[in-house]
């Protein structure tokens, strides 16, 4: 009797101790919460599904999604700490840095590609009268999202070198923001607008995915790389998160295939805050620019 006693209690005490481990391991879950600025009509999480699966599996930690509809919630979402994980337009990540504590950490790099930069185009239905950049002159412009990079701020920049701006009433017939790069693009195909300025990555993602056809479109301008578009995670997580995270995500091509912006990667590569200071200036300028 006295060996079933203790027989029972050596088997209890062996259920507690494994439920006592499986309640501490669950406790030390940790879930994120990651958004994505609306860079297209497509679902750009579901682009990143993979490399977060993966991200998921090595470091232990929980990472869900967050749907926003325009850039500027998406920097609100890490300001008010109800996202620590984001992926951001580089013109969007330095407004998310210095209001939201945004950190950029890495940049996806597309197979065939050696860095992660990107271009803006300026794009025309093919059979636009349109031939030469500065022919949009008195046209009517579209463009993506105000703070979008590389629909917004760098067509600025790119205008600029015509003697052209958005703010000129001389220089456009109209200008609007047709609210994502896809958008942006269908303006132009749906005879809204004469030319739009988007991003290289979502004209070239929209062409292999065939919403449009090559011979529907001609790129007549084309701007100097734009530093890419960073994952970046909130200055709220400890160092221990962060380095979690980071390696991850740096070694993920190793365990699988990776997507991110545009679509399927090669790999992602480190970047830092540093690495976007040429846009910073280039804002500067823009907003002032008699200085």
């Amino acid at each position: 009797m006295i060996n079933k006693i203790k027989l029972l209690i050596f088997i209890l005490s062996i259920i507690f101790s494994t439920t006592a481990i499986t309640l501490k391991v669950y406790a030390e879950t940790k879930t994120f919460n990651m958004v994505f600025v609306p860079a297209s009509e497509k679902d750009d999480a579901k682009d990143f599904a993979s490399l977060i699966k993966i991200v998921e599996k090595n470091t232990g930690f929980k990472i869900n999604f967050i749907k926003v509809t325009d850039y500027n919630a998406a920097v609100e979402a890490m300001r008010a700490n109800r996202a620590q994980l984001a992926w951001y337009g580089a013109s969007t990540y330095i407004k998310a840095s210095e209001i939201a504590g945004a950190e950029a950490f890495a940049a996806g790099v597309k197979p065939g590609q050696k860095d992660g930069s990107y271009l803006a185009y300026f794009v025309v239905k093919n059979d636009s009268p349109i031939k030469k950049f500065s022919d949009i002159k008195g046209k009517t412009l579209s463009l993506n999202h105000i703070g979008s990079t590389s629909g917004d701020l760098i067509p600025q920049v790119e205008l600029k070198k015509i003697n052209l701006s958005v703010l000129d009433k001389a220089s456009f017939k109209n200008v609007f923001y047709a609210g994502s790069h896809d958008a942006c693009l269908l303006s132009v195909i749906n005879k809204k607008s004469d030319v739009c300025g988007m991003s290289s990555l979502n004209f070239d993602a929209r062409i292999k995915d065939k919403t449009i056809k090559s011979d529907q479109v001609r790129i007549i301008h084309k701007s100097d790389p734009v530093p890419p578009a960073p994952l970046a995670y909130s200055n709220k997580l400890s160092d221990q998160e962060k380095d979690k995270i980071k390696k991850a995500v740096l070694s993920a091509h190793k365990y699988g295939e990776i997507g991110g912006y545009g679509g399927r990667m090669s790999h992602y590569v480190s970047v830092q805050d540093s690495d976007y200071n040429i846009l910073r200036e280039v804002a500067s300028l823009i907003k002032n620019p008699k200085k």
